[in-house]
């Protein structure tokens, strides 16, 4: 049964996460404001298990591995994060794409 009642959005992005304190480069493959995919190789990772996802410099979403299966990995989000972070990253955006600089981050973090 699936938890989240939002959309996922598509993403294809390489990011940081720290899975049980060990921090390594993972692709994400879908987002919504409650959670993400990802898939990183030679990882088991326990449900419960605290994870930390850097989705923009300065943004770390704090969550917990809900579900893995293979190398995907699902992660629930304490705290939803901003719409404006997953239009960042949504596919069907990817021509919208902004120069995320240091000064438009705030925009879409807010």
């Amino acid at each position: 049964m699936d938890r989240r009642d939002e959309q996922r959005s598509q993403t294809q992005d390489n990011l940081r996460v720290t899975i049980g304190g060990t921090g390594l480069r993972c692709a994400m493959r879908n987002l919504s404001l409650s959670g993400c995919m990802i898939e990183c190789r030679d990882l088991i990772a326990d449900v419960g298990t605290p994870v930390e996802v850097v989705l923009l410099p300065g943004y770390i979403a704090q969550g917990e591995v809900a579900w893995q299966l293979g190398e995907s990995i699902g992660i629930f989000f304490l705290e939803p994060i901003s719409m404006g972070v997953v239009r960042h990253f949504a596919l069907d955006d990817w021509m919208l794409r902004s120069d995320w600089s240091a000064a438009n981050w705030r925009s879409v973090t807010g």
